[in-house]
């Protein structure tokens, strides 16, 4: 495969890297050539000033991978650039329910070759006890499997459409004793009123646990996989029963009801025995606003650019440890041009590669071309994998600062529609 590598000038701008190579951001690179022609690199532009060097390695389906160098901060970033219109997004998680933890890199490689998987992305924050279970929304396929938090997530829709949102849960559940709102979905917390699935499979806090209505769906197969207007959605009929102390974890058919003090007095009315119909749905505002459907989620944080702005949160969000220099990874988009940037940047390698704080993040997303942009879990956990089409061999681009790869809790993959060989 090509490889090209480029030094920049300090006061030459960036677009002279490999002088009469096309600038073509937004259109697939070789996928309507003939099986012989190989990809070439395709000139990164950048503005003065924003990296030392540069090389570019082409992939398959139009994607070009970058390498950038940047001495005097010093950082050193890997850089996915997308033609969006050529890769199917979608999240990852490996495994059937929220508990659990995999590198990126081996959730690459375990998908199927048939779909032709071209790379890979840590995505979201996660936690250690449970392991891996995320700290925002999940969605997979249409199936909720962890559900919102107040966090941004980026979600895919129908049709290729794409954004950053917060997305809500709203729903009821209906018993004779009246209407119970739902604002939780695989989302347990002791404050909020929700239902749990079998995709959460992890105990339920303690302090959940103390208002909690076991339920079991009479549907043969509720609809916990289907996708409404906006969104996810369950529907469901299920049969009260008297919650026990083992009934921490909601399998099969059961479903987990808890409740908030805010909605006590309806809930003490439902009764062993007692039909119930549930109703939940996902959405988003942004999601509303394109006419379109999650389909897949994951979440990060902060917003880093909302409109080619810079987003005020990278001065607040976290601690000033949080919002200093990291090893980062974030990912951002141009509608405008069709593309899509993943950027990993490594760092804790004095001299060599110290990372980037939030704002630096921030401003190399904008320097790419993207005009919306979301930082990801970062640290350890930053990796991006990549899959040699003629092999089927991943490989990790950068250098992960544990120092091997971290198992995280979830990831987000593309798959190539563009000139499948």
């Amino acid at each position: 495969m090509t490889r090209t590598t480029a030094a920049l000038h300090p006061r030459r701008p960036a677009a002279a890297i490999m002088a009469g190579a096309a600038l073509m951001l937004s259109a697939c690179v070789g996928p309507f050539a003939s099986r012989t022609t190989m990809p070439r690199p395709v000139a990164l532009s950048l503005p003065v000033g924003v990296a030392d060097s540069v090389r570019s390695e082409p992939l398959s389906n139009g994607l070009q991978l970058h390498t950038l160098v940047n001495n005097t901060a010093p950082w050193r970033a890997y850089v996915l650039e997308i033609p969006t219109r050529c890769v199917q997004l979608q999240a990852v998680k490996g495994g059937p329910t929220s508990v659990g933890r995999t590198t990126t890199s081996a959730l690459l490689a375990s998908l199927p070759a048939a779909r032709t998987p071209l790379a890979a992305i840590n995505a979201d924050f996660f936690l250690f006890a449970p392991p891996g279970v995320l700290t925002n929304a999940h969605i997979e396929d249409g199936t909720v499997i962890t559900g919102p938090d107040v966090k941004p997530v980026f979600w895919v829709g129908d049709r290729g459409a794409m954004g950053f949102d917060t997305l809500r849960t709203t729903g009821t559940l209906q018993s004779r004793a009246g209407t119970l709102p739902l604002r939780a979905w695989n989302r347990p917390a002791a404050r909020t009123t929700g239902i749990v699935d079998s995709r959460w499979g992890a105990p339920i806090d303690t302090l959940v646990r103390k208002r909690l209505v076991k339920l079991i769906a009479l549907d043969a197969a509720p609809k916990t996989g289907a996708v409404g207007r906006n969104g996810p959605t369950f529907t469901a009929r299920a049969v009260i029963r008297t919650a026990q102390a083992a009934d921490t974890i909601a399998t099969g058919d059961t479903l987990l009801l808890h409740y908030s003090t805010a909605d006590r007095a309806i809930a003490a009315q439902l009764r062993d025995g007692d039909t119930v119909r549930i109703d939940l749905a996902v959405s988003g505002t942004g999601v509303e606003r394109q006419r379109t459907r999650v389909t897949q989620a994951v979440g990060g944080r902060p917003l880093l650019l909302v409109d080619s702005l810079v987003v005020n949160d990278v001065e607040t969000e976290g601690n000033a440890g949080f919002r200093g220099l990291n090893p980062r990874s974030a990912l951002g988009f141009n509608r405008q041009r069709g593309t899509m940037w993943w950027v990993v940047i490594d760092g804790r390698r004095p001299g060599v590669t110290m990372g980037t704080s939030l704002r630096q993040t921030a401003d190399l997303l904008r320097a790419l071309g993207a005009t919306e942009a979301m930082n990801l879990d970062g640290g350890g956990s930053s990796a991006l994998a990549v899959r040699e089409q003629a092999s089927g061999r991943v490989r990790v681009t950068n250098s992960p600062s544990d120092p091997t790869e971290r198992a995280v809790g979830n990831a987000l993959a593309a798959y190539g529609t563009c000139g499948r060989r």
